[in-house]
């Protein structure tokens, strides 16, 4: 104890503060601290900001080039630099402070949203400035995305990262709905360039968050002295934890065939409800609704294995009823609890992946998680697009909602047959699910041979 005390006061007085509830006190609420209100302030803004100019940007690229595959190109540029830079966004959340990362992402983000800007504003912006402007962006989220979700475990701590998840997928789906709302005013009012450089100005936001922010007050991870992570180790990590292979296999499941939902409805939004005025919005917003709700849900109650899988399952079912409501008012009805299934889903996936993973390993992981549901979210949407191309909308929500059920259904089937995960039943409680070994859902530490540097 002697020899712990004479480390020095500084790391003792930063190790009181980052752990509040050593002392057996109950953790203060996520925002009761000064570096999560700042960091969410922050998101905020800038969400709203980023969100209104992709609606602005998607509008102005049609009208410049009149070519769905112009807006294509633009559109899926920044998930090719993802696909391609993320796992290197991984590493770097693991070798570099995320704070520090993160100023010079937003302040990267923050100089080509101002230059572009500038473009537009001067009248010279062509379709091949919008190109290299989203290539560009993508390439910067890729390293900033990782980091991201890693730096959320350091503003809340393990103890409220649930939360903090939450918190982050709430504020995500309502920056999609004021942006989307306020895109078509503000363009109006201040056309393209005025839109992009109040998203420049947005930027601005977070990176004074994040300098506003206490370092000493931040749950830091321990990193060996001259750690050099990886991309291959993650890889490997992956592979010899059960909890998070389970984890990889149903955000691939629901990034490859639960995603493209959005894109049906807005086709079946353009051909069979076309008579009744502003049904893809309203369907929107419901969807929004229930995403609102779930976030109340999972604030309450503490993720675990069973209700990731449990939400999965609920997924399908679910997009395999929408498939078939004749109505706007029955579609309506379904999509609710799709918005509470998913937000529960998605901050489940991202929480648990998190905390079964060592804190030097989690910004490679989260990548592989990332690169993973971006990958099945790409050729999920293009096949589903096909589909509806052939047989039409609803038979394509219909093969997506059957596959996540099935698929899901099949995992849990597996894994219980070869003693892999428990399920135990209670006439008073949900199911409960674990992995049979570990019942805690603590995951299983890698070889020997993978070491934090690897």
């Amino acid at each position: 104890m002697t020899e712990e005390k004479t480390e020095g006061k500084t790391r003792e007085k930063t190790e009181e503060e980052t752990a509040p509830t050593a002392s057996g006190a109950p953790t203060p609420g996520l925002l009761a601290t000064r570096n999560p209100r700042l960091y969410y302030a922050g998101l905020i803004v800038s969400q709203v900001g980023t969100n209104t100019q992709l609606v602005a940007l998607g509008w102005f690229t049609y009208q410049l080039s009149h070519d769905a595959i112009v807006l294509g190109v633009v559109s899926a540029a920044p998930i090719l630099t993802m696909l391609l830079f993320s796992q290197w966004g991984g590493v770097a959340a693991d070798r570099f402070p995320p704070r520090r990362v993160l100023l010079c992402t937003h302040s990267l983000l923050a100089v080509l949203t101002l230059l572009l800007g500038l473009l537009a504003r001067s009248g010279s912006l062509a379709v091949w400035h919008l190109v290299c402007f989203t290539l560009c962006v993508g390439s910067v989220n890729a390293i900033g995305l990782p980091t991201e979700q890693v730096f959320v475990s350091e503003v809340a701590g393990d103890d409220r990262l649930g939360k903090a998840v939450t918190l982050n997928n709430v504020i995500l789906n309502l920056s999609l709905i004021v942006g989307s709302a306020a895109a078509g005013p503000l363009l109006d009012a201040l056309h393209l360039g005025g839109v992009v450089l109040l998203n420049a100005l947005s930027y601005l936001t977070m990176i004074t968050a994040l300098l506003l922010m206490s370092p000493r007050r931040l749950h830091t991870r321990v990193r060996r002295p001259g750690a050099r992570p990886r991309v291959r180790g993650a890889w490997a990590y992956v592979g010899h934890s059960p909890a998070l292979t389970v984890l990889l296999v149903v955000i691939g499941i629901v990034g490859l065939f639960g995603t493209s939902l959005p894109s049906l409805l807005l086709l079946l939004c353009s051909g069979e409800l076309s008579a009744q005025a502003g049904a893809y919005g309203i369907l929107l917003a419901v969807v929004s609704v229930g995403s609102l709700a779930g976030g109340v849900l999972t604030w309450r109650n503490e993720v675990a294995l069973g209700t990731v899988l449990i939400a999965g399952l609920l997924l399908g079912i679910l997009e395999l009823a929408v498939a078939a409501m004749p109505s706007l008012l029955t579609l309506g009805l379904v999509l609710l609890p799709v918005g509470v299934v998913s937000l529960v889903l998605r901050a489940g996936l991202l929480s648990l992946a998190q905390l079964q993973t060592l804190p030097e390993f989690r910004g490679r992981v989260m990548a592989v998680f990332q690169l993973v549901y971006r990958a099945g979210w790409f050729l999920g949407t293009l096949l589903a697009g096909w589909l509806a191309q052939v047989w039409g909308p609803r038979p394509a929500m219909a093969v997506g909602g059957a596959a996540v059920t099935a698929l899901v259904a099949t995992v849990i089937v597996v894994m219980t047959a070869t003693k892999a995960m428990r399920v135990s039943l209670h006439p008073q409680r949900t199911p409960h699910i674990t992995l049979a070994p570990h019942p805690n859902g603590r995951h299983r530490r890698p070889p020997l041979h993978l070491t934090p540097d690897q």
